[in-house]
């Protein structure tokens, strides 16, 4: 049956197979007996209690719709208005689907869909590979199965299904996973974007700035974003093996992968533990790192406290010169700045390589071993000071000093009293402007040098 009309028409309908609807304004009520049929030209469709399935006709439709269950367009472009009761259907070939003030859940065919959507609270994708666009008016979202999400000019929640998400996302505002496995890929046009409760975060070809909800995550942070920035709860990233580039602050932990990380610390203040990377720097902040258990080889500048872990650490202060504090440090050497070395207070065990200018102990017992290589230190403090094979320099700093010393090669005091004792290996050494210098158990070669 076949059914067309002229002028604008309220009509009720059932058993129809095709319905061509007038110039005018036609408004059409499915029978409750569940319709098969095919439209054209209608502006108003509204579904009765049976199971309706509708084809739009070619050549493009505008159709607002209700309570039909299962909708597909045409070759034309096609745009589906949803009722205000709320509606569940199936869409295939739609190029934009406009929700009510209902809740709308909108399933796509299974041959994938690129469309634009607005206003709807729930979007389930197809078998095939979707493509979707929210539009200008924004709003919250719940996606299941899409694979591609296109923001738009306003704010976009977009929220995952439990089932877990493997999704790109360009233009959101807000992307917050849920109990699955959610891997978010941001679009290529570089993005600023807020994330919670997503599991792996990779970035796209542009500038990527990432935002942790307050809530506290733990991410696997892929390669491609730029800037990280944590929230008001503890965060936990592990970046991914390619290695990255990346401006963070907020985090709490941040755990390196297998490739070069180079991790530069925001200008806020930062307290994190890091483990596995490679390059840290500070920023105007103050920065307070510690090291994981596992232990940390790594090049670290403009940190102003660092503390070590359980692990073993060794760290190399970087180029630009450091002035920082430091605990439970296993090996320390310079770059090629000047650096000032703080011991902290509970007493620090340490191997002290080249290129460190000054070195302070605190108020525990510091006990300080000089590598191979030679070294010209100023320092105070300390209360053992054990030389390396190389041609150790030491000048005592201008606080009165009380220090134990094996294997230096030349020791000046300081402005104040100094009282030094050899270690029980003995010394071959010249010493200078000294008060007191009392000799060991082993056998002590001492020159006076000049005033």
């Amino acid at each position: 049956n076949r059914v067309s009309g002229t002028s604008g028409n309220t009509l009720l309908v059932s058993g129809l197979e095709t319905l061509i609807g007038s110039s005018g304004t036609d408004v059409v009520y499915l029978g409750s007996a569940g319709n098969t049929l095919l439209v054209s030209g209608l502006e108003i469709l509204v579904g009765g209690a049976g199971n309706d399935a509708v084809t739009l006709g070619d050549g493009g439709n505008t159709v607002l719709l209700r309570g039909i269950e299962t909708l597909t367009g045409n070759s034309g472009v096609d745009v589906l208005a949803l009722g205000d009761t709320g509606n569940t259907a199936t869409v295939s070939l739609f190029e934009s689907i406009i929700g009510g003030t209902g809740n709308d859940l909108v399933t796509l065919g299974s041959i994938g869909n690129t469309l634009l959507v607005s206003q709807l609270e729930t979007l389930v994708g197809g078998a095939g590979t979707d493509v979707v666009t929210i539009g200008t008016a924004g709003g919250t979202l719940l996606t299941i199965g899409i694979e591609t999400l296109i923001g738009g000019a306003g704010v976009d929640v977009i929220l995952t299904g439990s089932a877990g998400a493997t999704l790109t996302v360009s233009g959101a505002d807000f992307v917050i996973g849920s109990a699955g496995t959610d891997v978010l890929t941001l679009g290529s046009a570089g993005n600023t974007t807020t994330i919670r409760n997503i599991d792996m975060l990779i970035g796209g070809a542009g500038s990527d700035l990432a935002i942790l909800g307050d809530t506290g995550n733990t991410l696997t942070l892929g390669s491609g974003v730029e800037i990280l920035v944590g929230g008001v709860a503890t965060d936990v990233v592990t970046i991914g093996t390619a290695g990255t580039t990346l401006l963070t602050r907020g985090v709490e932990t941040l755990i390196g992968g297998g490739g070069i990380d180079m991790i530069t610390l925001g200008d806020t203040p930062n307290t994190v533990t890091v483990t596995g990377i490679d390059t840290l720097t500070g920023g105007a902040g103050t920065d307070v790192v510690f090291t994981g258990s596992a232990g940390v080889t790594m090049t670290a500048s403009g940190v102003e406290f660092l503390v070590g872990g359980t692990g073993s650490d060794v760290v190399t202060l970087g180029a630009g010169g450091t002035t920082t504090t430091v605990r439970g440090i296993d090996t320390l050497s310079g770059g090629a700045g000047s650096d000032l070395v703080i011991l902290g207070d509970t007493g620090v065990t340490m191997a002290l390589g080249s290129g460190i200018e000054i070195l302070v102990g605190g108020a525990g017992s510091d006990i300080v071993s000089l590598g191979d290589g030679g070294n010209a230190l100023l320092l105070r403090g300390i209360e053992t000071l054990i030389g390396g094979t190389g041609n150790d320099v030491i000048t005592l700093g201008d606080t009165p000093n009380t220090v134990t010393v094996t294997g230096v090669e030349t020791l000046n005091g300081g402005a104040n009293t100094d009282i030094v004792f050899t270690g029980s290996a003995g010394v071959t050494m010249t010493a200078s402007g000294v008060e007191f210098l009392v000799g060991g158990t082993g056998s002590d070669v001492v020159t006076l040098g000049g005033s």
